[in-house]
């Protein structure tokens, strides 16, 4: 299982991540198109650990492109 990745849709891409809140009790994935709702992710502290919030913002980036 991976912690985040980038899916490929018909519309574009988004980001999906494991809620980390929700564990160890549950795996729950996120899907994230949109810069705020990664950002609020991020605050929420559904990412979390340097790699993975590097990777966060990297895709970020790409999120961003797309809106743009």
């Amino acid at each position: 299982m991976q912690t985040i990745e980038w899916v490929q849709g018909p519309d574009g891409g988004a980001v999906v991540i494991v809620d980390q809140t929700a564990l160890p009790h549950e795996v729950r994935h996120l899907t994230i198109a949109d810069v705020d709702e990664l950002v609020d992710a991020i605050r929420r502290m559904a990412v979390r650990g340097a790699p993975a919030l590097g990777a966060a913002g990297a895709l970020g980036v790409v999120v961003a492109l797309q809106q743009g």
